[in-house]
């Protein structure tokens, strides 16, 4: 049985408005505002985007994903040099959204909670995710299904339960969209806590080490990222 090394820890980045300027080994971080971009036009987006949008039937909802497509193209055309209408998507790995083969050096994820998205962008594989610290929210039902049990007792024990909790929701779910499988069942099976730990190959589809860094992006959300740590890498955060 294969085993798979995955570190998580807790950063503190720095968060930066800059020119975009990229080279080899870096992850870039994006966050972004979905009020930014509701106003775009969208015409940007292609046929199949903007039948998707008009499926949704709550007006929030379709702003919040055009808003997010419109995001990517944008982001992804000043990667490339074509322009945001011309980004072409196709399905990879199960259905794992990439651009089209000439340009699938060029690795992205996306997220979205409440009025952020959350953007990565670089050249390995890679899984983020953001969340909304909602104070309100009852997550005990979620618990027993998604966290082991020392993972529980960690955050029953917390200073602060609910910020915990979030921050280690966003390790799971990154590194399960990090795998592209789908792994809502298996989520139990993610190690969250901080340092290493050695998971099975089979059980979350990834191999090699990994790494999972979170962070707070402001005290309303937190994030993570999953990404293959075979090679040094370097992390920008911008504020787009």
């Amino acid at each position: 049985m294969s085993a798979t090394r995955i570190f998580c820890k807790h950063i503190e980045p720095i968060w930066q408005k800059k020119t975009l300027s990229r080279s080899e080994n870096q992850v870039d971080i994006w966050k972004i505002s979905v009020q930014d971009y509701n106003l775009i036009p969208g015409n940007i987006l292609s046929k199949d985007e903007l039948l998707k949008a008009s499926r949704f039937l709550h007006s929030k909802d379709r702003s919040s994903f055009v808003s997010r497509r419109v995001a990517l193209r944008i982001l992804l055309s000043r990667y490339t040099d074509i322009p945001p209408s011309g980004i072409e998507f196709i399905a990879g790995k199960n259905k794992k959204p990439e651009l089209r083969s000439e340009l699938n050096t060029i690795r992205f994820n996306v997220s979205h909670s409440g009025e952020l998205i959350l953007i990565a962008i670089s050249d390995t594989e890679i899984g983020v995710d953001i969340e909304r610290i909602e104070t309100s929210f009852n997550y005990s039902d979620i618990l027993r299904h998604s966290f082991s049990e020392q993972e529980i007792s960690c955050i029953q024990q917390a200073a602060d339960s609910k910020e915990l909790f979030f921050r280690y929701w966003t390790r799971k779910e990154a590194l399960a969209k990090a795998s592209s499988r789908g792994l809502d069942d298996e989520l139990r099976n993610i190690p969250c806590l901080d340092g290493w730990h050695n998971n099975n190959e089979e059980l979350i589809g990834l191999n090699g080490n990994w790494h999972l860094n979170s962070f707070n992006i402001d005290h309303k959300y937190t994030g993570s990222i999953a990404f293959q740590a075979e090679k040094k890498l370097n992390f920008l955060y911008f504020e787009f």
